[in-house]
């Protein structure tokens, strides 16, 4: 499969769970989870910086990544948890386009631009056909995505200069601090595909500093594709919005949540 997944190290795994750790879609994934027995289950949910604060309201959740160091990551963090947070949490390393858990689900999410790391159509098919099939009739899938057209120009960033970017530096461990940033890279508008390159600037107790940097494969979707790709694979739109706000989605938007609900009859998609 064509998107990034291992290759992310244990200490890459650590700082991204440290930089992201109390960004503003929380609150929007704890107002949206469904309560009931039928549960949550998360798609690429890495460190789980989202599924521990779900399990900690009351949510019964499964967990699904292919990257075996951000799922080690999150199995570290569930072990410090209480015995009932940890009752409630299932982890799975698994692919998010082959995935088969014999059960359906409330709600399926993918959170942070997650299903952008499937690029090609067939992978993206085949990842909503399986949440397709593990949603319950009722249930619902939300898929949390970038607005294409600001995407290219908003995210593009310099390294910070010395003393400025205040906003991105995190503490860390043992006095040490992160400062980090996001790179678009050769963005082909033709293919809606580019690379992102995520530094990690880590800074020591001393000030000297050193540099860790990810690069990983994106494909952009546009609002009416998205739209035909779920309509494929048995869903509708029932809801857009445009950031974590639920403020309405709109061409000055930097995001494009869609929430989805299933059809009726459905047969699963062919690619030919």
């Amino acid at each position: 499969m064509d998107n990034y997944t291992a290759y992310r190290s244990a200490e890459l795994a650590a700082l991204y769970d440290a930089v992201y750790a109390n960004s503003a879609d929380i609150a929007f994934w704890q107002v949206m989870a469904t309560a009931g027995s039928d549960g949550l289950l998360e798609l690429g949910c890495g460190t789980g910086r989202v599924l521990l604060p779900l399990a900690r309201a009351g949510h019964t959740i499964t967990g699904l990544d292919l990257a075996a160091p951000m799922l080690a990551y999150c199995r570290d963090k569930l072990q410090a948890e209480p015995p009932e947070v940890r009752d409630r949490v299932m982890l799975l390393e698994a692919d998010m386009t082959s995935f088969d858990l014999d059960r359906r689900f409330a709600q399926i999410y993918c959170a942070f631009g997650t299903f952008h790391h499937l690029r090609t159509v067939e992978q993206q098919l085949a990842c909503l056909a399986r949440c397709r099939q593990h949603l319950l009739p009722k249930g619902n899938l939300i898929l949390d995505l970038i607005n294409p057209d600001p995407a290219p120009a908003s995210v593009n960033s310099d390294a910070p200069v010395a003393g400025e970017a205040a906003a991105n530096i995190v503490d860390w461990t043992d006095g040490r601090r992160i400062r980090s940033w996001a790179t678009m890279l050769d963005y082909q508008r033709a293919l809606q595909c580019n690379d992102c390159e995520v530094t990690y600037e880590i800074i020591e107790v001393d000030g000297t500093t050193r540099r860790l940097t990810e690069t990983f494969p994106m494909r952009l979707a546009y609002r009416y594709e998205l739209e035909h790709l779920l309509a494929r694979c048995g869903f509708r739109i029932v809801a857009l919005y445009g950031d974590y706000d639920r403020s309405a989605f709109s061409d000055e938007s930097l995001g494009l949540i869609v929430v989805a609900e299933p059809t009726g009859d459905w047969r699963e998609p062919t690619t030919d």
